[in-house]
């Protein structure tokens, strides 16, 4: 049985070579996002954005206990960076589906955020 010497060295080579050229270790260039105007409803925004299903509720549990406000949404929005919001009331009637990329801002009665969760 005979190997080609050349064989795996070239190989090798052409590894390391396309390797290089890979940019893993490069970080992605960071954007502002652009301002997300308040909702024409009051009830539901959209970001305006391609979807990238990514909500951080922890990022806006500040909210909670505080007045919701015409722009309420709009910074919940942008602090979770979700693809979408939505306000629920206690006699909202609203949907059983779960959205990865969506934001529930839960206000009372009273008008004061309950309670701030992803779905």
């Amino acid at each position: 049985m005979r190997t080609n010497t050349l064989a795996w060295p070239l190989a090798l080579g052409s590894f390391l070579v396309l390797s290089a050229c890979n940019s893993i270790g490069a970080p992605a260039p960071v954007t502002a996002a652009a301002p997300v105007p308040p909702p024409r409803d009051g009830k539901s925004l959209d970001s305006g954005r391609p979807p990238r299903n990514q909500c951080d509720a922890k990022a806006v549990q500040s909210l909670v206990g505080q007045p919701y406000g015409a722009n309420t949404l709009a910074q919940a929005l942008a602090a979770a960076g979700a693809d979408t919001a939505r306000m629920l009331r206690p006699d909202s009637m609203i949907t059983k589906e779960y959205q990865v990329g969506r934001l529930n801002v839960v206000v009372d009665t009273a008008g004061h955020i309950v309670g701030v969760n992803c779905g």
